[in-house]
């Protein structure tokens, strides 16, 4: 039945629908991108199945879990702002970077990647302690403390006199911009990942706990046990050689190039985080279900019976022509799928009326209509009720134990007139 329903839904869509769903699952393919390299993907794939299964449960018509979920998700937008308030940051930062993106004048060519693999390598042999940040396209201002503007061309000389040891800023960190050393004895967040941090000192810790916040590359020597790691994507690793430091650093820029540069950029594009696109699609397309058609205006159609209410004392009741009426209810499409159709009675007072045949005209005050759904029409609009004298009780009520309980008028004592009727 439902499935009919949302192939009848499918079947109505527009341009104007296609376009808000493609908008909003690009909105949530950024999103997903987002937590994935974060470690708050695990909630975030927590409050998905919760989605699903409230989706689920509102289609199959499971009115108590539909009930429990929608207190859940009155939450929600709270939760969201409280567990995610770093992210949420974060992404606002990036989609306003990505709105104002300037092509770098002058990118890194393979002469500075030369440059920064040949001294690391210098580094580790000599043990010399260092901490280089490849800026990628998030902003790092927010991030860095302290340090100082230096704005220099990319050299082996410059970063060998930055981390030499009779240097101030030697235990900061450095910012590659391009071709350029932007800033130099910067600090850094420190990750709390103390399962990747096992055995590493403190530069490794900026570094990774840089990569958790930005999409920068962060290249670390260290000066105990000359060793190069990279951290990215909010992960720290050693390199088991230059040439593999230098593929890293190879990918991650062309990773960061300008869409412009790469005259194939779209291919990669359709390739790349399949699985998060298809996910974003599939809960761009939920969401649309619930709240764009679950509160559009719609109407359905539900058989209700009559059920006749407070029989007058004597009455007993004869025929109900219909005994059930065709209902016309109008209100959001949501309301109508949770409405249970067993609920719904048509509801006639009888209490003041006489012996006879009773026409009542249907309206929302006979239905009772639950929520904010309206009475659009109902086919009969007038019902038929017969209320006959009760001399006896009628079987059904006998049986029931239903009989009336008016006291009978005493008999006279023998011999004495029966007393005349009073004028009243």
């Amino acid at each position: 039945m439902w499935l009919r329903d949302l192939w009848g839904t499918f079947r109505g869509i527009s341009f104007a629908d296609v376009l808000d769903i493609l908008v909003i699952a690009c909105l949530l393919y950024l999103v997903l991108l987002w937590f994935k390299r974060t470690k708050a993907a695990f909630v975030a794939r927590g409050i998905f199945i919760f989605a699903a299964v409230y989706l689920v449960a509102q289609q199959a018509g499971m009115y108590l879990t539909t009930w429990m979920f929608q207190g859940f998700f009155a939450i929600f937008l709270i939760a969201l702002v409280v567990i995610f308030q770093e992210e949420l940051r974060s992404f606002f930062e990036r989609l306003a970077i990505w709105s104002l993106r300037r092509r770098a004048s002058h990118p890194l060519q393979p002469k500075q990647v030369e440059i920064l693999v040949r001294t690391a390598g210098t580094f580790a042999r000599e043990h010399i302690g260092s901490l280089i940040v490849l800026r990628g396209r998030d902003p790092l201002e927010r991030h860095l403390e302290g340090g100082e503007e230096l704005d220099g061309r990319l050299s082996e000389q410059l970063l060998a006199s930055i981390f030499d040891t009779h240097s101030e800023g030697h235990d900061g960190a450095v910012v590659v911009e391009g071709d350029r050393v932007t800033r130099f004895g910067v600090h850094l967040p420190l990750s709390k990942d103390f399962a990747q941090l096992s055995g590493l000192g403190t530069r490794h810790a900026a570094a990774l706990g840089l990569a958790e916040r930005t999409d920068a590359l962060c290249l670390v020597v260290s000066e105990e046990r000359g060793v190069v790691s990279v951290a990215k994507d909010g992960y720290i690793f050693a390199v088991k050689h230059l040439k593999a430091l230098e593929e890293h650093i190879a990918t991650f820029l062309r990773d960061k190039r300008p869409a412009t540069v790469e005259m194939r950029w779209w291919r990669d594009a359709l390739r790349r985080n399949a699985t998060e696109k298809a996910l974003a699609l599939t809960i761009a397309l939920a969401l649309w279900l619930v709240f764009v058609q679950g509160y559009s205006p719609a109407s359905g159609v539900f058989k209700v019976p009559v059920e006749p209410r407070a029989v007058p004392e004597g009455m007993r009741l004869g025929a109900i022509t219909p005994a059930t009426v065709n209902v016309t209810l109008r209100g959001l499409k949501r309301d109508l799928k949770l409405l249970n159709p067993l609920s719904l009675r048509v509801a006639v007072d009888l209490a003041q009326e006489k012996e006879g045949t009773h026409r009542v005209t249907i309206s929302e005050a006979n239905l009772r209509v639950p929520g904010p759904l309206q009475l659009a029409q109902a086919d009969p609009p007038v019902v038929e009720l017969e209320l006959i004298e009760a001399k006896e009780p009628a079987p059904l009520l006998r049986f029931l134990g239903l009989e009336s309980s008016k006291p009978t008028e005493p008999s006279p004592p023998p011999g004495q007139p029966t007393p005349a009727p009073s004028p009243n």
